[in-house]
């Protein structure tokens, strides 16, 4: 069981703060501020649903998409790294992940769950790379089992975020969801580094330097 543990708070540690459900919520709540209460209920659902499915997929399928290019799994780290250390300067600058066409594509919409709330906003490339490198923590299936468990624990604090959205912004306030961002993205920076030198470690060895 210590593996499944181990596996459970890697899958929950590192997705948590790249996934950020809580900076989020306002952007969310802005995107449903004029729908019913149980229609932004809902989709706050889905949304979580869809952020869960996203990293399984990317987990169980993302290496062999990735062999189909001919693209291993150290390339796919260093591109992964660089995505998300991208994610973390935005955050550190304070600077919001989605893009203004997304956000008038989002307010237009009907149903915002899955894009652009789960992908690209909260699921997007980085916690996609980082979810079918997570082999690089163990590839035992009691691994995958605990990688999956992290997931469904990141999408149910996705969706308490979002359930809550209108009361978050409240007690938090716009200045500390600003310094959650940051504070989180110093973290999301140091995972970036830690997959960048991996996966140049990786094809240093393998090109036998």
């Amino acid at each position: 069981m210590s593996d499944f543990f181990f596996a459970f708070s890697v899958a929950l540690g590192a997705m948590f703060p790249i996934i950020n459900p809580i900076g989020h919520a306002p952007i969310f709540f802005m995107m449903t501020g004029d729908d019913a209460p149980s229609v932004r209920h809902r989709q706050a659902a889905m949304t979580s649903l869809y952020v869960f499915l996203i990293l399984a997929i990317s987990l169980f399928l993302g290496r062999f998409i990735l062999g189909a290019f001919s693209i291993t799994l150290d390339d796919l780290r260093i591109a992964g790294g660089i995505l998300i250390g991208a994610t973390a300067w935005n955050m550190l600058q304070n600077t919001s992940r989605i893009t203004e066409s997304e956000n008038m594509a989002g307010e237009a919409k009907a149903d915002i769950s899955l894009t652009p709330m789960a992908m690209p906003i909260l699921s997007g490339p980085g916690a996609m790379s980082l979810a079918v490198g997570m082999s690089h923590y163990g590839s035992a299936p009691v691994h995958y089992m605990g990688y999956v468990a992290g997931f469904f624990a990141v999408a149910a604090i996705t969706w308490v975020s979002l359930r809550f959205a209108e009361h978050l912004v409240r007690i938090i306030g716009t200045t500390g969801i600003g310094a959650l961002n940051r504070l989180l993205g110093f973290l999301i920076l140091a995972i970036g580094v830690d997959l960048i030198v991996d996966g140049i470690r990786g094809v240093a060895g393998g090109s036998g330097l």
